[in-house]
């Protein structure tokens, strides 16, 4: 029977911590790509995130409106699998 160390903890709070960044980052890829011309009008866009942009595009992840949201979404879904409940010391 194996035993529920704390590095198995430490582990999974890691690749929890790292699927909520993806999502994170995934969305604000989204919003620079379909808000470009709003990060246009405020002088934002720099050679380097448009470079980003450009293979990220080329890559077809942007093919759809939604199809960036739903894998932010996804991934969410899979950060929050992995969350274990606690149960509160007041409760009976």
């Amino acid at each position: 029977m194996a035993s529920n160390t704390g590095e198995n903890d430490i582990s999974l709070r890691k690749i929890t911590d790292m699927t909520r960044l993806i999502s994170i980052l995934v969305l604000a890829l989204h919003f620079c790509y379909f808000c470009y011309q709003a990060f246009q009008n405020w002088h934002l866009p720099y050679l380097l995130s448009d470079r980003l942009l450009d293979k990220i595009v080329a890559a077809g992840l942007f093919s759809s409106f939604s199809r960036t949201k739903i894998m932010a979404l996804v991934f969410l879904v899979i950060s929050l699998v992995g969350v274990k409940g606690k149960k509160g010391e007041n409760i009976r």
